[in-house]
């Protein structure tokens, strides 16, 4: 069985599945990403399917890019789950899951709000193929960049937020997706997880990297700071 989280947004949420059979899912809500809340509603699932935590053979954990507290929560929660047990963790890119929410589009571009008017963006094909590697970049460049992809969709909180921008650049070429599509879910990683864990993708809890994109903000204002200033 595979426990799944995601953590990466504001709107979490934790799965519980048999191969690719989903036997039962909890969103949580904006103020639940803690790792108090986030145990808490994993219990309620378990108890929920009737199953136990002892089932559970591998964690799916979103990985990034997305909130830095978040995936932190996100990781320290997976690591207690597999703390004096065999379980491994699968990484999963967050990016990838949320393109899953398009279903069958030849060219998807998932994008969340990465803040400081940039997004956290890629371009996939169906099933969470990778065309473009994850990046986090100025909505303008990136929108321009795509222009000769052909019909996209576009989905995430970062495309209804430059939702405008999008239309104006790509025009019929793009269709942005309902806000209803756009969020994460915690059953799509578990799925994706399915897959990369039959490429090899099942890693030593000690080994998972979060994918940040970039420094946290408070770290770049450190690194800032230790620069030579003029006299």
């Amino acid at each position: 069985m595979i426990l799944a989280l995601e953590t990466a947004t504001e709107f979490g949420g934790v799965a519980l599945l048999e191969g690719t059979d989903l036997i039962a899912e909890c969103e949580l809500e904006p103020g639940q990403h803690h790792a108090r809340a986030l145990l808490a509603e994993l219990d309620q699932l378990l108890r929920r399917a009737g199953r136990r935590l002892d089932e559970v053979d591998w964690i799916a954990l979103s990985i990034g890019p997305g909130s830095f507290t978040g995936l932190r929560i996100g990781l320290a929660t997976a690591l207690g789950l597999c703390f004096g047990t065999a379980r491994k963790i699968v990484p999963v890119p967050t990016l990838a899951a949320l393109s899953l929410n398009a279903g069958a589009a030849p060219r998807i571009v998932p994008i969340l709000d990465a803040r400081r008017n940039q997004i956290y963006t890629g371009l996939y094909a169906p099933e969470a193929v990778e065309l473009r590697t994850d990046r986090v970049c100025d909505p303008r460049p990136w929108f321009e960049s795509l222009a000769e992809e052909g019909p996209l969709q576009l989905l995430g909180s970062g495309a209804q937020l430059y939702r405008e921008i999008a239309l104006e650049i790509l025009g019929a070429a793009a269709c942005v997706l309902a806000p209803d599509r756009g969020q994460p879910r915690a059953s799509s990683v578990g799925r994706l997880a399915l897959r990369l864990a039959r490429e090899g993708a099942p890693c030593a809890p000690e080994a998972v990297e979060l994918r940040y994109l970039r420094r946290a903000e408070a770290e770049e204002k450190r690194a800032l700071d230790t620069l030579p200033r003029n006299p």
